[in-house]
């Protein structure tokens, strides 16, 4: 019998610079929070308390007692759960105190990976392109018109990290060391994971009103539903900050 294709919705939300959701935090998460640099907590705060009800929910708990653990600025786990037990699940989030977004993704038959990324026309995306990815990938987007080759820029990179956070991996060696194609109307690996896979499925989808890119890998074949509630207007697109490309 053929399995049945899990629905995985994947929720995407605007910070909230209140931090009116922290009482559903953890005393660790608030000893975090309180580390944090001012612009960085209200994503911090919306992702989390956007996992904690989620989780929450597959767990029949409410999201105060969800057994989060994190080390450092490691990966957050779930304390008593093996690492291939589900439920699996994804947190990203961009931006500042005033222009935060947050995504949060849970399944329940497959690891999984997320990434969310602002389009950034500022960036020397060829400067970074040429340095990062690998040849066939900066010979593709070179060639292209700066528009087109900075979303293909974009997508790769959400592509690549939502499968470091799948795999539990580092960014650098993802970036070169995965190389990905498109073909039949979607995106496909050219070449093995890092972390050993070589045939993953990839979902992506851009936002053009948030120039939004969202990315979602998975070990096995799911259906993304896409529930994105943002007001045009909370979130000021020219003060997103995408500090990776650094």
């Amino acid at each position: 019998m053929t399995p049945k294709l899990e629905q995985i919705s994947l929720k995407i939300r605007a910070a909230d610079p209140a931090l009116s959701e922290q009482a559903i935090l953890s005393d660790s998460e608030h000893l975090r929070l309180a580390s944090m640099h001012e612009g960085a907590r209200p994503s911090f705060v919306t992702a989390r308390a956007m996992l904690r009800r989620e989780l929450g929910s597959y767990m029949g708990l409410i999201g105060s007692a969800v057994p989060l653990a994190q080390k450092g600025a490691g990966r957050v786990s779930l304390t008593g759960f093996k690492d291939d037990e589900p439920p699996f699940f994804s947190v990203s989030h961009s931006g500042s105190a005033e222009a935060g977004i947050a995504a949060v993704a849970v399944s329940d038959t497959s690891p999984i990976g997320i990434d969310i990324q602002q389009i950034d026309h500022h960036i020397d995306w060829k400067r970074v392109a040429e340095r990062r990815f690998p040849t066939r990938e900066w010979d593709l987007m070179s060639a292209m018109p700066d528009n087109e080759g900075r979303m293909l820029f974009f997508t790769l990179w959400a592509i690549k990290e939502a499968c470091v956070k799948m795999e539990n991996g580092t960014l650098m060696p993802y970036l070169r060391g995965i190389e990905i194609e498109f073909r039949d109307g979607s995106f496909h690996l050219a070449s093995p994971t890092p972390g050993g896979s070589s045939d993953i499925w990839i979902f992506f989808h851009f936002l053009s009103e948030l120039d939004l890119a969202v990315a979602c890998v998975s070990q096995r074949k799911t259906m993304v539903t896409l529930d994105c509630d943002i007001e045009m207007g909370v979130v000021d697109l020219s003060s997103l900050d995408n500090t990776a490309f650094d």
